[in-house]
C-alpha cells in the first residue's frame, strides 16, 4: 500500500473517531441537560411541597389561635351570663331572707307558733330524748314558752318523753355581719354531736336547693340548648 491510501485511511481513521467523540459528547450534553431538568423539577416539587407545608401549619395555627379566641369570647360570655344570673338570684335571696327577718321577729305574734312548730318537727328528726334548743338571744324566752307545748305534742305523735334545754350559746343575729340569722331553731344532741337545723335560714337554702331549677324558669326562661329538665323529688 502506497504513501497516500495509507494516509487516505488514517485521515478516515481520525475522522471516524471525531465524529464517535462528537456523537459521544452530544449524548454526554442531552443526558446531562436531562438530568439537570429532572434534578430541577425535584428541586422545584420539594420545594413546593416545602411552601405547602409551611403554608399548612401557618394556617392551622392561625385556625387554632382563632378557635382558641372565639372559644374565650363564648367562654366571657357565658361566664358574665352567669354573674349576672348570680347576682339576680342572690338579690331574690336577699329580698326573701329580708321577709324572713319580719316573720322572725319576737314580736310578731305568729312566730311563736312557727317556732312551736319548727321545735316538733326537729323533736321527730332527732327522736333523742334530750334535745337542746339553740336560739338567738332574742328569742330566748319565745324558746322557753314553746318547751312545754313541743314536749306535749312530741309524746302525743310518739309516745316518747323528752327533754329540751335552750343552749347557753346562741345563733346569730339578724344583723350579723358574717351570718345573719332570721329566726327559728337549732336543735343538737345532749354532746353537740349531732345538729337539725331548723333556723329560717336553713329552710331557706333548702327550699332554695329544691325549687333552684323552677326558679331559674321563672327567671330567665328554659334554656334551648339543655337536653334534659332537673326533677327534685
Amino acid at each position: 500500500m502506497d504513501q497516500t491510501a495509507v494516509n487516505k485511511q488514517i485521515k478516515q481513521m481520525v475522522e471516524f473517531i471525531k465524529q464517535e467523540a462528537n456523537e459521544k459528547a452530544h449524548e454526554i450534553l442531552i443526558k446531562a441537560e436531562e438530568e439537570f431538568n429532572i434534578e430541577k423539577l425535584r428541586l422545584v416539587e420539594q420545594e413546593k411541597v416545602k411552601v405547602k407545608n409551611e403554608f399548612d401549619r401557618k394556617h392551622k395555627q392561625i385556625e387554632i389561635k382563632r378557635r382558641i379566641a372565639f372559644s374565650n369570647e363564648v367562654n366571657a360570655a357565658r361566664l358574665k351570663v352567669l354573674l349576672a344570673r348570680d347576682e339576680v338570684l342572690s338579690s331574690v335571696k336577699a329580698v326573701v331572707s329580708n321577709e324572713l327577718s319580719k316573720i322572725g321577729d319576737p314580736s310578731n305574734a305568729a312566730y311563736k307558733d312557727l317556732m312551736l312548730k319548727l321545735t316538733v318537727q326537729g323533736l321527730y328528726t332527732m327522736n333523742d330524748t334530750n334535745v337542746v334548743l339553740r336560739v338567738r338571744q332574742s328569742d330566748v324566752s319565745v324558746a322557753q314558752g314553746i318547751i312545754k307545748e313541743a314536749q306535749s305534742q312530741y309524746k302525743a305523735g310518739c309516745g316518747k318523753d323528752v327533754s329540751i334545754t335552750v343552749d347557753k350559746d346562741f345563733l346569730p343575729k339578724k344583723d350579723d355581719p358574717a351570718n345573719p340569722c332570721a329566726g327559728g331553731v337549732k336543735l343538737l344532741s345532749s354532746d353537740l354531736q349531732i345538729a337539725v337545723d331548723n333556723t329560717l335560714n336553713g329552710r331557706l337554702d333548702v327550699v332554695l336547693a329544691q325549687k333552684m331549677p323552677d326558679i331559674k324558669i321563672g327567671l330567665f326562661g328554659r334554656s334551648l340548648t339543655r337536653k334534659h329538665i332537673d326533677v327534685v323529688q
